[in-house]
């Protein structure tokens, strides 16, 4: 009996020792998941950014025209150029950003752990333009 106990313990803990944890690849894919997950997260926001951009644009353009104080107008071309170095973030992320399908798993996780915190870095910089970005817009909404 003890035999048999033994030959049905060791093949289920072989089983289970190989089902343990994720595997080198697993784990890889599901880095570069949260890595792209990230970034079309981000990449949703950027017609945001656009419509943002627009507005406040024709904001700085009438005043423009009004030959309105520079200080009422700084503060629009502030928000515009941090909408562009947003824009430009996610663009050089972009740019630089390659699959990393040659590497060895190693040299993979180091890579997707980098770019991880450089895609959080962009969305982070979206996110915070975004936000200055609109409340600029609803003030000058406001005193129209």
């Amino acid at each position: 009996m003890k035999k048999y106990s033994i030959l049905f313990a060791l093949p289920l803990a072989i089983l289970m020792a190989c089902q343990g944890g994720a595997s080198g690849e697993e784990e890889k894919a599901a880095l570069e998941t949260k890595v792209l997950a990230i970034h079309d997260e981000a990449m949703a926001k950027m017609d945001n950014i656009y419509k943002l951009r627009r507005k406040l644009r024709t904001f700085r353009d009438t005043l423009e025209a009004q030959q309105a104080d520079s200080t009422a107008i700084l503060p629009l071309q502030q928000e515009i150029d941090g909408l562009n170095k947003a824009d430009e973030a996610m663009m050089q992320w972009m740019r630089q950003y390659s699959a990393p399908d040659t590497l060895q798993h190693e040299q993979a996780m180091s890579y997707l752990n980098k770019e991880l915190v450089k895609i959080e870095r962009v969305q982070t910089i979206m996110d915070s333009t975004i936000e200055a970005a609109q409340a600029t817009v609803t003030k000058y909404e406001q005193q129209k």
